[in-house]
């Protein structure tokens, strides 16, 4: 799917494939600094990505692509269910995850493309594939760090709630959001 950004440029949707992991880790190695102290589900090489996406009914990614240069410009990945690190932290809020019909979610935009609506028009069309596999609630990842004000506001805007805080290297929040 192309849509149009902030910026006038269109920008290409669609999900990952093998095909793009050389690309993914490129993409990965030159987030800046403030993104990458911000982003980790996985590491950045080939090896990790290759690794991780093994495993098609647990892990799904999502990309945004520049159609001029083919860079990748924006990635998502899901998890099917919960992180079992996250698990209790999550039940003490009163919110019981569930393993089929949760799934964990981590985003990313690269630096020069942030603020332009590259990350709400990836969100959306992945909302649409995980509808369509029947997921109800969308967990974050680790959370989001409260000082990431951009991003708390991305996420409310987009309809997820606060569970709650906890402590991991600075404050962060815990959000789910419902989507059946």
């Amino acid at each position: 799917m192309i849509v149009q950004v902030k910026n006038g440029k269109s920008v290409l949707l669609r999900k990952l494939t093998p095909d793009d992991f050389d690309k993914l880790s490129y993409y990965l190695q030159n987030l800046g600094p403030e993104t990458v102290k911000r982003y980790g589900p996985h590491g950045f090489d080939k090896l990790s990505i290759s690794e991780l996406y093994q495993y098609p009914e647990q892990y799904s990614g999502y990309i945004a692509g520049d159609p001029e240069t083919s860079e990748i410009i924006a990635y998502s990945i899901i998890k099917t269910g919960y992180l079992e690190t996250d698990g209790n932290r999550l039940q003490s809020y009163g919110f019981t995850p569930d393993e089929k019909t949760d799934c964990t979610f981590a985003p990313s935009v690269a630096d020069k493309w942030q603020s332009q609506g590259v990350g709400n028009n990836l969100f959306h069309f992945m909302m649409y594939d995980l509808k369509s596999k029947g997921f109800r609630r969308i967990i974050l990842w680790g959370g989001v760090q409260s000082s990431n004000l951009k991003a708390v506001n991305y996420y409310l805007k987009n309809g997820f709630i606060k569970l709650g805080q906890f402590e991991h290297n600075g404050m962060n929040d815990d959000m789910v959001l419902e989507i059946a």
